[in-house]
């Protein structure tokens, strides 16, 4: 599904190969686990797709062979190959990555000349990658809950992303950042909102600073969805303490406790702003959720 591949042990010892793949509308993504291994990509494995492939070191190291050239790949950084020759990979310990098989004709239009960036160490912990990375990670969740055009349009943030982090060229740059780059700081924001929700001191300058990103940059991608970062933060709270008041049937706590755990500071303004939301009391969805 990914690439073919030949894993053989690296020393006569205890190996350690995990993988999990995934194919998704002409983009691969796979996530590895080795420890005391090699695997080859000789070319009797070769199948004629002109692919490029990205690595992206989770944790550990990694040696990588490729066209001739050597280069570790350690934690944070990553690597560009391609699929149509032949490459080595050695783990002398205990390693994570992603991969990415990158379909040629969906990344030339941003990267015109993406073999210039074979084998060259690709912008190490730069924001475009670091995104990449959390988007990748949490794409099966995406993926499974999106309708065909939304997944095609995820599988297009991934491409651009990549390409951000190959080097794009100026109009490349332009499409991407509007598209992928934007949905990726989107998805960071909300990832991290949900994250500390129950935060009294949750706030938008922390969290831009937590994602190295100016506020009005989140102010933006907010509006761009017709709500802004407070309502967000809000309706998160409320959802939080909906469910709360649901199990505090069971764990008997106080409407007040509940409230603090969802991230309110003041009592009447979340009953105010709960019942305007779900049109009933707090006290009515713990007493008889089934009608609410």
């Amino acid at each position: 599904m990914m690439v073919k591949l030949d894993p053989a042990p690296l020393i006569n010892s205890v190996y350690y190969s995990d993988a999990r793949v995934r194919a998704l509308h002409g983009l691969g993504i796979g996530f590895w686990s080795f420890a005391n291994l090699r695997v080859d990509r000789t070319r009797e494995l070769l199948d004629g797709c002109d692919d490029l492939l990205m690595v992206i070191g989770a944790s550990g190291n990694r040696l990588v062979s490729h066209r001739g050239r050597e280069q570790a790949v350690g934690a944070g950084e990553a690597i560009l190959m391609a699929t149509a020759e032949t490459a080595t990979m050695t783990y002398p310990s205990a390693s994570r990555l992603i991969s990415l098989r990158l379909p040629r004709k969906a990344l030339t239009p941003l990267v015109p000349n993406p073999e210039d960036a074979l084998m060259r160490p690709l912008r190490p912990s730069s924001e475009a990658l670091r995104l990449l990375t959390r988007y990748v990670r949490d794409i099966d969740d995406l993926y499974r809950s999106a309708g065909a055009e939304l997944q095609r349009l995820i599988v297009s943030h991934v491409i651009d992303l990549a390409a951000l982090v190959i080097g794009a060229s100026r109009d490349g740059e332009a499409v991407a950042e509007k598209r992928g780059l934007a949905a990726a700081r989107l998805a960071a924001v909300k990832a991290d909102v949900g994250a500390r929700i129950g935060e009294c001191s949750l706030s938008l300058a922390a969290v831009a600073r937590r994602l190295k990103i100016t506020p009005r940059q989140i102010q933006r991608l907010f509006a761009g969805e017709g709500t802004t970062f407070s309502e967000f933060v809000l309706d998160q709270r409320l959802v939080r303490a909906h469910g709360l008041l649901i199990e505090s049937q069971r764990s008997g706590r106080s409407i007040s406790t509940i409230a603090f755990e969802a991230g309110f500071g003041d009592l009447s303004y979340f009953n105010r702003t709960f019942r305007r939301r779900y049109g009933a009391t707090p006290s009515d969805i713990r007493t008889a959720p089934r009608r609410f």
